[in-house]
């Protein structure tokens, strides 16, 4: 499932400093000032997955592999981007692009990233970017918005009317989080009061604004693989997913909610049960199943 989210904002709000987190690799420059990253960068990210880890854990495969969200790293818009200030009309290109946006908005102060404007203001800077890309043309494109503060004020809550979801975060406690061993992480974090940071619930929360749901299949006990989903789509589209010869030759489909598959502990366990379903090429996939294909012969 080939989607993607554009990260957008004004210049030196902290957008490829967000990207490099996620990528957890600096391929993006980060230095303060205007329009860093002329072309834009892609990171595909694994999502957040703890059943993905149970199942890994019951079966012991040799591969285990996430489902994924695309981030690309869009330049800074500046005010008239949409007359062509700025680059403004190649980075709009960009942006039409990708399926949704996150929309980076500035919350902290920092005298060695100066800002566009004299002074930080959220509300100001929100607003700028929507008129231009609604100038642009980009109007309905799922949002979410991402409150980058500093360290200290990671733990607070957006201010609401944002008509979007909003995640606080602090893209320089990110990026400096990722040379860090785990255990290093959760003492820097303890340091600071948090237990976890917002990284996982912005990709998380982009993952539920594609409309997407996650599926997964157990490869003969070697690999455990997550899967994307449109929502809404049957047992067929998830197998065309899978491989293209799985739709071809779709005979039937067994499937199980995975909190049952664990519970049961495995896969024949739980069909003794009765736990494991057959279902139809016309079966809506619901988040969360676990999904074996019944395929023909060539």
């Amino acid at each position: 499932m080939s989607l993607s989210v554009g990260i957008v904002g004004l210049p030196n709000v902290g957008k490829s400093t967000l990207f490099n987190a996620l990528a957890a690799r600096r391929l993006a420059e980060t230095a303060p000032h205007p329009f860093t990253t002329i072309e834009p960068h892609e990171a595909v990210v694994a999502v957040p997955d703890p059943y993905l880890a149970k199942l890994s854990e019951l079966v012991k495969p040799k591969e285990t592999v996430p489902a994924t969200v695309s981030f690309i790293d869009i330049a800074g818009l500046i005010k008239g981007a949409a007359q062509g200030e700025g680059l403004g009309n190649r980075f709009l290109a960009k942006i039409r692009e990708v399926d949704a946006i996150v929309h980076v908005v500035r919350a902290f102060e920092d005298p060695n990233v100066p800002h566009v404007h004299p002074k930080i203001d959220p509300k100001e800077d929100l607003e700028i970017v929507k008129l231009e890309l609604e100038l642009g043309g980009i109007k309905d494109k799922p949002v979410i918005y991402a409150i980058n503060v500093s360290e200290n004020e990671i733990s607070k809550t957006p201010k609401a009317n944002l008509a979007a979801p909003a995640v606080v975060i602090s893209a320089k406690l990110e990026e400096e989080l990722i040379d860090l061993t785990p255990e290093e992480r959760k003492q820097y974090l303890a340091q600071l009061g948090v237990t976890e940071t917002g990284l996982e619930k912005l990709i998380t929360e982009a993952y539920w604004l594609l409309n997407l749901i996650t599926f997964y299949t157990i490869k003969g006990g070697k690999e455990v693989h997550a899967w994307s989903l449109k929502q809404g789509k049957t047992v067929l589209d998830a197998a065309g997913e899978v491989h293209t010869d799985f739709a071809k030759n779709f005979i039937k489909a067994e499937a199980i909610k995975v909190e049952e598959l664990l519970a049961a502990g495995g896969w024949k366990p739980a069909k003794e049960l009765g736990k494991v379903r057959l279902e139809g090429r016309d079966y809506l996939v619901q988040n969360g199943d676990v999904i074996e294909f019944k395929i023909g012969a060539n």
